[in-house]
């Protein structure tokens, strides 16, 4: 049966949703186990001696013992000038933003039996039409062309609105606590997509991995002399913290929804179990996320909205679970919060809606390519054309809407600066010359009168 893919592309975690196409009807989405233990793996990638890449929980086994072959955190590094360095080979971000997308495409393509007829990729609020294209071209160097990219809050809300009614120009805000920052989004439903209203808000704080080295921090506090011993240069070291940091992150999770929870620490002379309750993981998480409340309301004053206009608010990411975080918004902002079953699926579920509207007519092409990569955010001209796209290799036929943009041409700038310097260097010197031969027609004509 034919469906379509939808991708989430966090900084730390990706996560896929598929939809099928059943006649002239799209089923529900439905969330793509990546991971032996779910749907979530760790946006991680190993370097293999073919050249190729592995991905999320094979990546991560690798790092213990291959780090330098390992590369984490690329998606907050596209643009970037200088390139990653991934083992003994220099590796643009935005060649590791690829092959992640297309590691998730293999292995829904092998769960499923056949390639997607699309996908959309849902990605951070903070890339521009420049980063996009990069993305773009990447892609197309590995033969994906069939894709279309939104920003993660509009991904969100599409999810949202395909399971609650959103009438047109409702406006409504969408917060994301993620791995590794925050972002905000003030979005009005124009219907079939949303569109962004006023400025994005995005920061590095609070996060996911604020909470995890709160509840580290804490455990240090009880065992300072084992893990003060312990040497990042000792591959068996190295593993017995990855195990404790990993321990952070399931309790973390666990105190979502439990009273409390026990953390297995096994450091080099001491093993035993490390109990927290959640009141004292509150206490730890308190000053992270008492931030929330406060980035949402700059987010709606930058649209020009008072927060009376914004009755919706919805949370997403997995630190959303987080019972304070939803009492402490509803508090400063005097509407309770919505948060799905599985915050952390949101964007992967609404990627694969955005799929579906590209597929659908000719009509909702149009309207999803519009908002999927920022035009009307960034004010790109659509009219323009991106030449020298890459050549695809052969993969399954796909072809998709090249981005109409050029990154600037900084070598014609500087170009243009030497030519500038140059004239003028001549103007000066043309100037000297005739001030000299002025001067000396005048004493000529001096003493030519004396005579």
């Amino acid at each position: 049966m034919p469906y379509v893919l939808g991708v989430h592309l966090g900084a730390t975690v990706t996560t896929a949703a598929t939809a099928r196409r059943d006649g002239g009807r799209w089923t529900a989405t439905v969330p793509v186990p990546l991971a032996t233990s779910g749907p979530v793996v760790p946006t991680v990638l190993c370097k293999v001696q073919d050249g190729s890449f592995v991905a999320g929980e094979a990546a991560a086994r690798q790092e213990i013992s291959h780090h330098e072959w390992v590369a984490r955190g690329f998606t907050s590094r596209l643009g970037d000038d200088l390139p990653l360095v991934v083992g003994s080979e220099f590796v643009p971000a935005q060649r590791l933003v690829a092959a992640m997308i297309e590691w998730v495409s293999d292995a829904v393509t092998q769960r499923q039996g056949h390639p997607p007829e699309h996908i959309a990729v849902a990605h951070s609020s903070s890339w521009g039409p420049h980063r996009v294209h990069l993305v773009q071209q990447a892609l197309a160097q590995l033969g994906i062309t069939e894709v279309t990219l939104i920003p993660e809050p509009i991904a969100v809300a599409l999810d949202y609105a395909s399971k609650q009614r959103v009438d047109e120009q409702h406006p409504l805000v969408v917060a994301n606590v993620g791995g590794s920052g925050f972002d905000a989004t003030v979005l009005r439903r124009r219907h079939p997509t949303f569109e962004v209203v006023g400025s994005p808000l995005s920061t590095d704080h609070p996060s996911g991995q604020d909470l995890d080295d709160a509840l580290f921090e804490l455990v240090g506090e009880q065992f300072p002399a084992q893990i003060g011993e312990l040497d990042p240069s000792d591959v068996n070291h190295r593993a017995a913290l990855a195990k404790l940091r990993g321990e952070c992150v399931r309790a973390k999770e666990a105190l979502s929804h439990q009273a409390g929870v026990s953390m297995w620490v096994d450091l080099p002379g001491v093993r035993t179990e490390f109990g927290i309750s959640r009141a004292r993981y509150e206490q730890l998480a308190r000053p992270h996320l008492e931030r929330v409340p406060e980035l949402i309301s700059q987010a709606v004053q930058s649209a020009s909205l008072r927060p009376d206009d914004v009755e919706t608010v919805v949370l997403a990411g997995g630190t959303a679970r987080t019972p304070m975080l939803k009492q402490l918004v509803a508090e400063r902002l005097q509407t309770p919060p919505l948060v799905d079953v599985a915050p952390e699926l949101t964007a992967a579920g609404g990627a694969a809606l955005a799929a579906q509207q590209v597929l659908s007519t000719d009509t909702d092409r149009s309207s999803v390519a519009e908002t999927s990569v920022l035009m009307r955010i960034e004010g790109f001209d659509t009219d323009d054309d991106v030449d020298d796209e890459p050549e695809p290799v052969e993969r399954p036929p796909i072809d998709v809407e090249p981005m109409p943009i050029e990154p600037p041409d900084e070598a014609r700038a500087k170009r243009m600066k030497i030519i500038k310097l140059v004239i003028a260097a001549l103007l000066i010197a043309v100037g000297v010359v005739i001030t000299f031969m002025t001067k000396d027609h005048s004493i000529t004509g001096v003493m030519d009168l004396v005579k």
